[in-house]
Order: C-alpha cells, then structure tokens, then sequence
C-alpha cells in the first residue's frame, strides 16, 4: 500500500510487479512457444533467478532493472561428502563409518608387499594399473627406478643385462619425482620407462620363439644360446662399421665360446631351411634374415606369421644387399627400380653406413662375427661336422636323443620318453630279418640273435655293418651265414 491509501501495482494485477525487458529480436523473430527461448535470452545458470521471481511489494515503486540488478560471477559450492572417506576410512576426522577392506589398497600401502606385488604383474596389467589408479601411479613414480629395474629382471633378467636402457636414450624419460641429475637441481635425470620394459620382455620372448621352433623340428642348441642370440640382436642394430668392430672384438663380450655357439645356430638354421618338407628350399634365406635389422622378421618366417612370395622376398633382398654384393649382371632386373618395385632411396640401405642412401658400403654382421673368428684363430670348420650332428646322438648313452613333437591342433610340446625307433621296435626289425634271410643260433632265438647284434654294436639304434660285410650282404643266403659266422668268431 502507497501512503495515499492507493492499491500498488502488484496487487491490483493491472501491470506485473517484474516484467522481462524486451529487445528489437523479440519483436521480429515473435513468440517460440511454451517453454522455448529467443537466442537473446541467458541460460539458467543462476544469474536470471530474479526473473522468475515476483518482485517484493516494496520495490513496486521503482521497477528494477537487468542493468543494475546484482550479477553472480562464481559458485562455489562445499563437497557435500569427503571423497577421501571411501579410501582412508575412520582415518579421516569426521569419519567413524568404518568402511570395507580392500586387499589391493592394503597391498598398496604395504612397505614391502608393493614392490614384491608390482614387479610380479603381467605387463599389460602394470600399463593398466598405472594409467587408471592414481594411488599405484604416485607410489609407482615414487620408486619407479628400483621397480622398473627390478620388473625387467624378474620377467628377462639377461635381455635386461644385454639390452640396457643406457643405449636406448629414446626410451628413457625424465624423473617423475624431478630427481637432479648429476647435482643439476635445475635438471631432472633420466630414467628407463615401462616403454623400455616392453622392448626388453619382447626381445627375450622373440629369442625363446626362435630357440624353441628350431627345437621343434629336431634342431637342438645348447641352453647358452639363447644369450649369443641376444648379443647378436644388439649387434645388427649397430650401424656402424667401427661400433659393431669395437663391440665384437671385445673378449669379455663376445667369448670364443659364444662365436662358436653362434655358427652352430647358423648350421642349424640352414638346415631348417634346406629342409626338403618342412624347409623353404633356399639356404641363403637365413644369411638374409639376420642381416636386418632385428629378429622379427625371422621369427616369424619360422612360426609361419609372415609368407613370402617371390616378389616379397626379391624386394627384401634388394633392400638389403648393397649393389656389388647382388649379380646385376645375370639379373639385370635387380637394378632397375621401374622392374623390381623398389625406390632408390631404400636400394640397399642395409647394407650402407648409418643406414642412409649416401654412406659407404658396410659389411653384414653375420660376415663380421665369421672375420672375427678368423682373426681370433678358431678354426670354425674343423667343428662343422659336430655342429651337425650335436642334438641328435647321446654320445654318453650312444643312442638317438627323443625328438621333441607337437601334434597337429595342439600347443603342448611333448618329448618322448624313449627316441625314435625305441630298442624294442629295433630288436623286432632285426628279428624279422633274421628270420627272412634263415639266420638263427645254436639256441634258435631269434630275439637273442637281435640283442646280441645291438650289444655288439654298443646299443647303437642305427646298425650298419662295414664296407665289406655289405659287399657279401648281396651274395646268397649261404654267404650271410659265413658273414655271420666271422662276426661270432671276432667276438
């Protein structure tokens, strides 16, 4: 009420106490309908609450304005609950709920449950942990030296040893905890990452692939090899003449034990390779392989992941051969790049100093481990012969080594207890041609004759007689008496 006695506005109902100021839009663009805003109009954010509300009675006299009306610029508003009392539990002040133990976080907390918890993770899962748990991430970064450290030699103890993140400065990255390098406040020092982890546990697995494949098809290697081959990785990503010289004539690196093992591994590979069945018929193929870059590629060749056609492995080849080592000459085709499909630029880049178009012609490091055994004085090829043989015979036991088999549809390896042919499957073969060809003995067993055949014969499952007994073999059935007869009388 006015002093004068007079109804206000607002409750005579002839005009609204607060009316919404109108803009030259309105009238153009016109009404949107119930519940729709002009493009003028504020979003409901808290600053247009009085425009919803009926202006007191006192304020009728002067009609408030948008202009002069207070305006909120920030809302804060208080956590309702502390989310830190889902974690800590009763810890917190306030909180006397007590709240579900988890395992995991005890595991976390634990001073030295952690780092035995951490470095037994499979890789993927640490990855996973670190990117989505901030907890496990501030305690990872915390100790994240010791525990990478400690993560790569318990899953790859001698990849890590060989592959140290100290010649992989690219997979390294700064200290999380901002740790001074060399007493340089200003600068933090750089640490091995998960990255370097995941290079190191796949080199290893790639190594054991290989080992275990050539294993497989009866190619055994001693157990040391696995450590050669992982030397030898390190060297063919060298590239450099001088590096890769410097590293090989290093006794304390590479031992003359290990030059040995290593042609071992290449008289293996080849004959994988030549293998008339399971091989690809090109012997060359494994001097080509491990003069890339890493062991992928051969790893894959021998689990069968990658095939070639002849077109694949002719432009593999001209990438890595340098142009003098290829017969141009015979197969003019190889240098043309219109015909072989390769670009200029990577013709050979193998095989060139620092990998690059424009260096000088490098020697591949299956070549350089070969000079190396020459200027050391090995003599490799006295040893060939053994290299062949070594995994098939028990010299000790003078018998067949079991070869290891994996049936078809089957991932589980399984070596026999005995090897192929078993004595009993010999003994019987030896019994039948006995039994062909009329031989017996004065007692008439037949079985007897067999067992004494492979005693004299030092248990041998492969008998074969002298030159001599198999010229008298092919004469009749009296003359393989009297060769029997003679063998009686020189034992």
């Amino acid at each position: 009420m006015h002093k004068n006695g007079a109804a206000s506005p607002a409750l005579s109902g002839s005009q609204p106490a607060y009316s919404r100021p109108t803009s030259p839009m309105t009238d153009i663009i016109g009404d949107k309908g119930k519940g729709k805003r002009t493009a003028g109009d504020e979003a409901d954010d808290g600053e247009s609450v009085l425009d919803s509300m009926p202006a007191p009675a006192y304020h009728s006299a002067a009609p408030v304005s948008r202009i002069t009306a207070p305006k909120i610029v920030r809302r804060h508003r208080h956590r309702r609950a502390n989310v830190a009392t889902t974690v800590w539990g009763t810890s917190i002040p306030g909180s006397d709920v007590p709240q579900r133990f988890s395992v995991y976080k005890a595991i976390l907390r634990h001073p030295n449950l952690f780092f035995q918890f951490a470095i037994r993770l499979p890789q993927n899962s640490i990855i996973d942990l670190y990117a989505i748990d901030k907890e496990f991430h501030y305690r990872f970064n915390k100790y994240s030296t010791s525990i990478i450290h400690d993560f790569a030699n318990f899953h790859a103890p001698q990849a890590a040893y060989i592959f140290s993140w100290v010649h992989f400065p690219e997979l390294c990255i700064s200290d999380p905890m901002l740790r001074p390098m060399d007493g340089r406040p200003h600068l933090a020092r750089d640490i091995p990452s998960l990255r370097w982890t995941q290079m190191v546990i796949y080199r290893d697995s790639v190594a054991k692939s290989i080992l275990t494949t050539l294993g497989v098809d009866g190619h055994r290697v001693p157990s040391e090899m696995h450590i050669v081959l992982m030397k030898f990785w390190l060297l063919m990503g060298m590239n450099t003449t001088v590096l890769r010289e410097a590293f090989l004539s290093d006794s304390t690196i590479w031992t003359d034990q290990d030059i040995y093992f290593f042609h071992l591994f290449l008289v293996k590979l080849d004959m994988r390779f030549s293998h008339p069945v399971y091989g690809h018929g090109y012997i060359d193929l494994s001097h080509m392989l491990l003069t890339q870059k890493s062991l992928s590629m051969l790893s894959q060749i021998l689990n069968g992941q990658q095939t070639w056609d002849y077109d694949d492995a002719t432009d593999i080849l001209v990438k890595t051969y340098h142009e003098e080592d290829i017969d141009i000459d015979a197969n003019p085709w190889l240098g043309d790049e219109t015909e072989n499909g390769v670009p200029l630029e990577d013709t050979g880049l193998l095989s060139r100093e620092g990998w690059v178009l424009e260096g000088d012609r490098m020697e591949s490091p299956v070549d350089m481990v070969g000079m190396e055994a020459i200027n050391r004085g090995l003599d490799v090829q006295q040893y060939l012969i053994d290299f062949m043989i070594y995994g098939y015979i028990d010299l000790d036991k003078k018998q067949n080594v079991p070869a290891p088999r994996r049936w078809r549809g089957e991932k589980k390896i399984v070596v026999p207890k005995e090897p192929w042919p078993s004595p009993s499957v010999t003994n019987d073969v030896l019994a039948t041609l006995d039994k062909k060809f009329g031989i017996e003995e004065k007692k008439g067993n037949l079985n007897h004759t067999s067992v004494t055949r492979a005693g004299r014969t030092g248990k041998v499952i492969s008998w074969h007689p002298n030159p001599r007994q198999d010229e008298r073999i092919e004469g009749t059935e009296d003359d393989i008496k009297e060769v029997v007869d003679e063998m009686n009388t020189e034992e």
